[in-house]
C-alpha cells in the first residue's frame, strides 16, 4: 500500500532547506531527535560475553542505505553533492525537516490504483484535473535533489490548496464509496486549515503555506 503525505509549507521554505547553511541549529536539532538511534539494552549473560566473536555486536542496529546518518544532514544543509547511494537517506532528512517546519500535515493511504480511482471519482463529481491529486504529484518542486525510485514529490500553490478544498467539498455528494467519501472528507477538513495557517504565517513574517506532497508508492 502506498501513502501520500501532505504538508502545509511555503515552497520557498522547502527549497531553502537545501543549502540552508551553518546558521540553522534548530534544523540540526530536529534531525538529531528524529534519527537518534534507540537505546539498546545491554546484553546479559553468556551472549554478552560472546559478543566480540560476531561480525556485528548483538543488539547493534542494522543500518539501511536509506537510514539517515549525521553526515547526510550536514550535506543537505550545505547544499553539497549527494552521492547516488545516499540520495534516499537525504530525501528522508528533507521530509523530516519539512515536517518540522510545516504548519500541518496529514497522511492518506493511497496506492497507484486507489489514487487513480480517487481522482476519477473526484472528476466525476466535477473536480478539474488541475486541482487533482495526480496533478499535484506531477508539479515538480525543483528541489536540488535527484529523484529516487518509489518516491514522488510535488506541490500546489496556496491558492490551489484553497481551491482543492472547495472543489472536493462540492464533489462529495457524487462520490459513491464510503471509503473514498471518508478520505475526501478528512482531506477537506485538513485543507480548510490553510486559511488560519496563512493568517498566522503572515503575522510571523513567514510565507503563506503551499501544499507539498510526498508520495511513497
Amino acid at each position: 500500500m502506498g501513502e501520500l503525505r501532505l504538508y502545509a509549507l511555503g515552497i520557498d521554505e522547502l527549497r531553502g532547506i537545501v543549502g540552508a547553511g551553518a546558521d540553522t541549529p534548530e534544523l540540526r536539532e530536529a534531525a538529531r531527535r528524529a534519527f537518534a538511534p534507540p537505546e539498546q539494552p545491554a546484553a546479559r549473560g553468556l551472549i554478552g560475553k560472546l559478543g566480540p566473536l560476531f561480525r556485528r555486536t548483538p543488539g547493534a542496529p542494522v543500518v539501511s542505505p536509506t537510514d539517515p546518518e549525521p553526515r547526510d544532514v550536514e550535506v543537505l544543509l550545505a547544499g553539497a553533492y549527494v552521492s547516488p547511494e545516499r540520495m534516499g537517506a537525504t530525501w528522508r532528512v528533507l521530509e523530516t525537516l519539512v515536517q518540522y517546519r510545516c504548519w500541518g500535515s496529514t497522511r492518506l493511504p493511497l496506492s497507484s490504483a486507489s489514487l487513480d480511482d480517487l481522482d476519477f471519482a473526484l472528476a466525476r463529481g466535477g473536480v478539474a484535473a488541475a486541482v487533482g491529486l495526480g496533478h499535484l504529484l506531477t508539479s515538480h518542486t525543483n528541489v536540488r535533489l535527484l529523484p529516487v525510485r518509489g518516491l514522488t514529490v510535488g506541490w500546489h500553490r496556496h491558492d490551489k490548496a484553497l481551491a482543492m478544498a472547495d472543489a472536493y467539498r462540492a464533489a462529495m455528494p457524487q462520490i459513491k464509496t464510503d471509503e473514498q467519501r471518508e478520505l475526501v472528507s478528512s482531506l477537506v477538513i485538513w485543507l480548510d486549515g490553510f486559511i488560519p495557517w496563512s493568517q498566522v504565517a503572515t503575522g510571523l513574517g513567514r510565507p503563506v503555506p503551499d501544499l507539498i506532497g510526498f508520495w511513497a508508492n
